[in-house]
């Protein structure tokens, strides 16, 4: 089976613009949540997100992108300024420039669920009394609201002529595109391939989330017994995957390999999980026999780790169904205690983290966190990052609609016995 090597990342968090700043943050127990002021959140039952703040082309976002030929169009909105910029970070640790893209071996998939959707709301809110949206809104408007707008902004930089797609399977999508990218390469459909997600904050998920009664109006605390919801956030991380061998001819770095994918539908609630953790078990089951691992070969476990009463049991429970006893010990930690919960973008991110952990050799810590759950018997690395040599993690996605996903993912110099 064909390897497939990561040989470039970037991220754009709440803690950090740049992995470097987000490694600082998760290595430093940073919390990127706090009261939104993108919008007027004061009427929800909770105004706190995880809100990127002030404009994110600082001058080392746009020496980067310059690097990679990566411009910063800001007339896309907010989610695709995110993208672009990680996706210049992502290209220039690869060694690579944009012009590169266009050779028809390079594809794109990549994940998000709002695209210019802030942007359109403002439009929407700006009519006055009997107008009509269709007749005042700028064409341009128009092209930015579709879901894979994102997509179309990063093959109009790039060029790319491979294959391209958008997955939209709520906070599994970059996971998905991940995972497809991986298999597109090992069907031969590309040499490399362009992968992750985005996401930025507005008031259609905030309200959708508060009407479902899934929000904190604390801080996040993922398998904490005091857990009362999630904190949406919102950001982008990019990724470069490559076929093994192509990236050792061009003399690329390589920053991590890509081992297995596991994804399912559970089928069971709309927005639920199935309570006994089969779903997930099932995801993080399918990754590690994809990559031919034993589970014990896995030191580490980035969680979904949502903060909502049902989610953190049930993926504790399906830790406990595919580890056994192991799963007590076993270090599992959730981001988005730090990040809010980036949706369509977390999966990407949550890679990053987990790169960035085998990079500097620590394990990112679920900070706020201060009371077991009996049901929850799991080592959630309590508020402080961890030393620790990480070799092979797991990195977990769970959507609405029961779309699960997990991504096996190995340090570049491990040896995991394919």
């Amino acid at each position: 089976m064909t390897d497939v090597v990561i040989t470039g990342y970037g991220a754009i968090t709440p803690i950090g613009l740049g992995v470097e700043d987000f490694a600082a943050g998760l290595r430093g127990g940073a919390c990127g949540v706090g009261t939104i002021d993108l919008f007027d959140a004061s009427a929800y039952r909770s105004s706190l997100g995880g809100q990127i703040r002030g404009d994110i082309r600082t001058e080392a976002v746009r020496a980067r992108c310059q690097a990679a030929g990566v411009p910063l169009q800001t007339r896309y909105g907010r989610t695709a300024v995110f993208s672009q910029a990680a996706l210049g970070e992502a290209l220039q640790m690869a060694g690579l420039h944009a012009d590169d893209l266009g050779d028809g071996e390079t594809g794109l998939a990549f994940g998000g669920c709002t695209a210019g959707t802030f942007e359109s709301e403002g439009t929407l809110l700006g009519l006055e009394e009997g107008q009509d949206y269709w007749d005042i809104v700028p064409p341009m408007e128009l092209l930015i609201t579709p879901v894979g707008t994102t997509a179309d902004v990063l093959l109009t930089v790039t060029g790319v002529r491979g294959p391209v797609t958008t997955i939209s399977t709520a906070c599994s999508s970059a996971t998905n595109a991940i995972g497809l990218g991986m298999r597109w390469i090992q069907a031969g459909r590309a040499s490399r391939v362009i992968v992750g997600g985005a996401d930025g904050l507005c008031r259609l998920t905030h309200c959708g989330f508060n009407a479902l009664r899934l929000v904190s109006d604390d801080t996040p605390r993922p398998f904490d017994a005091r857990r009362n919801g999630m904190v949406i956030g919102e950001g982008a991380a990019v990724l470069v995957l490559e076929d093994a061998e192509r990236a050792r001819a061009r003399g690329a770095t390589v920053q991590g390999r890509l081992l297995g994918f596991g994804n399912g539908a559970e089928a069971h609630h709309a927005t639920q999980p199935r309570p006994d953790g089969s779903g997930a078990a099932a995801a993080m089951q399918g990754a590690l026999d994809d990559a031919g691992l034993d589970p014990g070969r896995i030191d580490y476990i980035n969680a979904h780790g949502t903060a909502t009463p049902q989610n953190d049991v049930t993926e504790a429970r399906g830790a406990h169904l595919v580890f056994g006893d192991r799963a007590t010990g076993l270090p599992m930690s959730s981001t988005k205690s730090q990040t809010g919960h980036t949706l369509g973008a977390s999966g990407a991110i949550e890679v990053a983290a987990v790169l960035l952990g085998m990079k500097h050799g620590f394990l990112p810590p679920t900070v706020s966190w201060a009371e077991q759950d009996p049901e929850i018997d799991i080592d959630p690395v309590p508020n402080e990052a961890r030393a620790a040599s990480l070799g092979v993690a797991l990195s977990n996605s769970f959507a609405f609609g029961g779309n699960d996903a997990s991504l096996c993912v190995a340090h570049p110099d491990v040896e995991v016995g394919r």
